[in-house]
């Protein structure tokens, strides 16, 4: 069962996105592209086999914790195509600065106050509370706040792939077609699945959703502890 577990998880998640990926490379219609996400498919397309096969999930999560090693240095090399927009978004730091604030305050009063109205018990309006921001800081910070690290890993990890579908799609409704507005939004709200599905079509975008991404997790480690509590109080 270890063996074929293990088949079961690293090198299939690696195939299967690559496919996925190749697929969604040939697709041209930005429709279609959008909703063939990679990431998307293949989280649904291993939980089905899962499901099918009635695999428990515990151990082929813990053979894949390899890939999950991997996820700071990937966003570590989201660095390079702000590296090569540096100039752009030099001049617009400190907007940049002051929308990812906007942001990560926004995400986290919204998120309590939905709690609120649906009576949400504590513990899973701490988890949704620091959501603007990319997985391995939501988990530090929802656990100082004594939410479910995991419940908000999921739920950053869903808005991550939220935003890589529907983004572009989004943006075209409201007529939004600034590189710099594009790449800020998609960072600040949408982490790093949302940035990387930028990076290779709209590499100027790409760059500022790399910045808005790092600013909004060091803010959001700032923010969220001294935020929540605050909107807990007057709530209440």
């Amino acid at each position: 069962m270890t063996v074929s577990l293990w088949w079961l998880s690293v090198p299939l998640i690696i195939v299967l996105f690559l496919v996925l990926r190749f697929l969604n490379a040939k697709t041209q219609h930005a429709t279609v592209k959008a909703l063939s996400n990679p990431v998307c498919w293949a989280i649904v397309l291993i939980a089905a086999l899962l499901v099918a096969l009635k695999l428990p999930y515990e151990p082929f999560a813990e053979h894949s914790k390899v890939l999950s090693w991997l996820l700071e240095p990937a966003i570590v090399a989201l660095a390079l195509p702000l590296y090569q927009q540096f100039i752009h978004v030099k001049k617009n730091l400190l907007l940049i600065l002051i929308s990812c604030s906007l942001g990560v305050i926004n995400a986290t009063f919204v998120a309590s106050l939905i709690c609120y109205f649906f009576a949400a018990p504590a513990q899973l309006s701490a988890s949704l509370a620091s959501l603007s921001v990319t997985t391995p800081i939501t988990l530090l910070v929802t656990e100082s706040l004594g939410g479910i690290p995991s419940l908000a890993a999921a739920m950053v990890i869903f808005i991550g792939v939220l935003g890589a579908i529907f983004g572009n799609l989004i943006f075209s409704l409201i007529n939004i077609r600034n590189a710099q507005a594009k790449g800020v939004a998609i960072g600040t709200a949408c982490h790093a699945i949302g940035t990387a599905s930028l990076i290779s079509d709209q590499p100027k975008a790409g760059a500022f959703a790399s910045v808005a991404m790092a600013l909004s997790a060091l803010l959001s480690a700032i923010i969220v502890p001294l935020l929540y509590p605050v909107i807990q109080h007057v709530l209440v």
